[in-house]
C-alpha cells in the first residue's frame, strides 16, 4: 500500500474519533446542565415548602428541617437535596418577613451556585390596568 492510501484509510478513522470526542464532551456539557438545573428545582421545592410554612404559620422559616417536616417523607426529602445540592460546598437560607432567599451549590464537577427567592412577584400583566388621569 502507498502512503496516500495508508492516509485515505486513516481519515475516515481520524474523523470518528474527533467525533467521539466530540459526543463525549457534548454529553458531559449535557449532564453538568441536568445537574445545574435539577439543583435550581429543588431549590424552587424548597420554595414551595417556604410558602406553605408561611400560610400555615405566617412566617417564613430558616429551619430546612422544618420545611421537610411539612412533606410525607423527611428522610426521602433530605436524601433526595443531598443528592442534587452540594451541602459541603454552601447551603444559606434568608428570610425576611416579606420573602426569603435560598443559596446552594449544585452537585456538579464545578460546584455551580444556585440561587432563588422568593415569594414569586406577580407579573406586570397581571397587575390591573390603571384607568389613566381623570378617572
Amino acid at each position: 500500500m502507498t502512503v496516500h492510501r495508508l492516509r485515505a484509510a486513516a481519515r475516515p478513522l481520524a474523523a470518528a474519533a474527533i467525533l467521539a470526542v466530540f459526543v463525549i464532551s457534548l454529553g458531559r456539557v449535557y449532564t453538568r446542565h441536568r445537574q445545574v438545573a435539577d439543583a435550581l428545582e429543588s431549590l424552587r421545592g424548597i420554595g414551595a415548602l417556604q410558602d406553605v410554612h408561611k400560610r400555615l404559620y405566617g412566617e417564613y422559616t430558616e429551619d430546612l428541617s422544618r420545611l421537610a417536616d411539612l412533606t410525607d417523607d423527611w428522610r426521602g426529602f433530605m436524601a433526595s437535596l443531598d443528592a442534587l445540592l452540594d451541602f459541603r460546598a454552601g447551603f444559606e437560607m434568608r428570610v425576611t418577613k416579606d420573602g426569603y432567599r435560598i443559596e446552594a451549590h449544585a452537585r456538579d464537577r464545578r460546584r455551580t451556585p444556585v440561587v432563588w427567592e422568593g415569594p414569586a412577584k406577580r407579573p406586570l400583566a397581571a397587575l390591573p390596568a390603571s384607568k389613566g388621569p381623570g378617572s
